[in-house]
């Protein structure tokens, strides 16, 4: 029996996934402790809460750069993976600004905040529903790619996952493969 690794460059993904929730870990560190100290200062925890936020922004289009090079290399038959992420990542920052931005909405004529926001979530959400609805058929493989399992093939030819004792389809024992 050979084991097989299905979705190799998966440690590669989570990579920048990892680097980004610390980016973000420290923060929201940094908010807490801004919090905890210049709360009594406004305008001063308005000027820190807004680098935060940009902070923020800037921890999101990195790791978007980060995780579509790297999604790029392990997936190159599904570009629109790429393209779904980085829709996702500018809704994000978008939803990022408007929660920032909101204290100051009523600098604007009145209702406009709102709606050049809502204008400006709505670019990210069309790119990622013209996707999704084009290519749903392939978004198991892009999952796949994310989720990725160690598989060992039994001699009948079935892959099982690296869990299993006993072949799916014939019921033989499987071996775990010597790892070197």
């Amino acid at each position: 029996m050979k084991e097989i690794k299905v979705g190799v460059m998966n440690k590669e993904l989570f990579r920048p996934v990892m680097r980004a929730a610390v980016a973000l870990f420290l923060i929201v560190l940094v908010k807490f402790v801004a919090m905890q100290i210049l709360r009594g200062i406004e305008p001063a925890y308005s000027v820190i809460d807004i680098a935060i936020s940009l902070g923020v922004i800037v921890v999101l289009l990195k790791f978007r750069q980060e995780f579509n090079r790297q999604l790029g290399i392990s997936s190159p038959g599904f570009p629109e993976a790429q393209s779904i992420v980085s829709g996702i990542v500018f809704l994000l920052a978008v939803l990022t600004l408007y929660g920032t931005f909101a204290p100051y909405a009523y600098l604007l004529p009145y209702g406009l905040y709102y709606v050049i926001f809502f204008v400006l979530a709505l670019v990210p959400v069309y790119l990622l529903w013209n996707i999704l609805y084009k290519h749903s058929d392939r978004m198991s493989d892009f999952f796949s790619l994310l989720v990725a399992e160690e598989k060992i093939v039994c001699s009948c030819g079935r892959e099982n996952p690296a869990s299993s004792k006993y072949c799916n389809r014939c019921g033989l024992a499987l071996q775990k493969p010597e790892k070197p």
